[in-house]
């Protein structure tokens, strides 16, 4: 299967951020989502002495990174990879690697193209598949289609309007329960029809699929998007060294808000800085070479105080 060749996201801003560190000789850096290894690249070749830690929940984009990176840098020797959660980032890693920080930390929060076009989890509308949208399938947890299929209404309701701002979040829910007395869903398109039919035709988004928001719901929800940002957030923050840099992409509202807010709130420690005041926002030209940046929020932030004890880690 041909695919288009990944465009990492922001690329130049990003750079510029993580070279904003104050350290004259960076040795640390972690890419907390490491997807198809855009970023990855761009770090290890703008500092050549640095090591990076290569993260990534689903063991097939770690590998698909690591690949990509070992055909463009030419050897994997300053990589050090590991599949987890970039919330799950620890003191205990970091020493075991003989990092004493982070010079710099990248965390892009969108999922890769590559969920939507090739895993068959059924991330996506387009094609049917089963309705898992895991990105941890070896773990066990809960599928999209055990939320679909065995939540309450008010729990359907609560995902679909909290975490895809849905408006018909309470018909869709309904329609669901009413649904599934009948036959349970089991693949993409079972789901992406029902929704189409709950919403009226006049009130379908003009630029994309009706279903769209439900998906994205259902993918936070199964894969606890918005609580491991946050978490990950806290932890990589505290794990820069004097003057290191952390960096957050983030694709919709939930997510920027969550930056925001988390960058806001170590700032009133007084160990960090905020570089951004305002996001950075991809360019006209970048958005027309590479569509999948139009949402794009770049957001920085740098440790300036050291913290003898975090009230964060418990």
């Amino acid at each position: 299967m041909l695919e288009s060749p990944h465009i990492p996201v922001l690329p130049n801003e990003v750079l510029a951020l993580l070279q904003d560190t104050r350290n004259p000789n960076p040795k640390w850096f972690l890419d907390g989502t490491a997807g198809e290894g855009g970023h990855s690249k761009l770090i290890l070749q703008t500092f050549p002495e640095a090591n990076l830690i290569l993260i990534d929940r689903d063991a097939v984009m770690l590998e698909r990174a690591k690949k990509e990176i070992q055909k463009e840098i030419g050897s994997l020797d300053r990589v050090h990879a590991f599949q987890m959660n970039f919330s799950e980032v620890d003191e205990t890693l970091l020493s075991d690697l003989g990092c004493p920080g982070l010079d710099g930390a990248l965390v892009d929060l969108g999922v890769s193209l590559f969920h939507f076009l090739h895993s068959g989890r059924g991330f996506t509308f387009k094609n049917e598949e089963p309705l898992d949208m895991r990105l941890e399938p070896q773990v066990g947890q809960k599928t999209a289609a055990d939320v679909v299929n065995y939540s309450s209404v008010l729990h359907l309701k609560k995902v679909f309007w909290e975490y895809g701002e849905e408006r018909w979040a309470l018909k869709i829910a309904n329609n669901i329960v009413q649904t599934r007395h009948k036959k349970k869903f089991e693949t993409s398109t079972d789901l992406a029809k029902l929704v189409e039919a709950s919403i009226p035709r006049k009130f379908w988004p003009k630029e994309s699929h009706p279903a769209t928001r439900i998906f994205q719901a259902l993918r936070i929800e199964v894969n606890e998007e918005l609580i491991h940002a946050e978490k990950g957030i806290r932890t990589l923050a505290n794990s820069l060294c004097l003057g290191g840099v952390l960096t957050c992409i983030s694709f919709h509202s939930l997510e920027d808000r969550i930056v925001k807010w988390t960058f806001r709130d170590l700032k009133a420690t007084d160990h960090f800085e905020i570089l951004t005041k305002k996001p950075i926002l991809p360019t006209d030209k970048e958005i027309k070479e590479n569509r999948a940046s139009r949402s794009a929020k770049l957001r920085g932030l740098r440790k300036i105080e050291p913290i003898k004890e975090s009230r964060w880690e418990k």
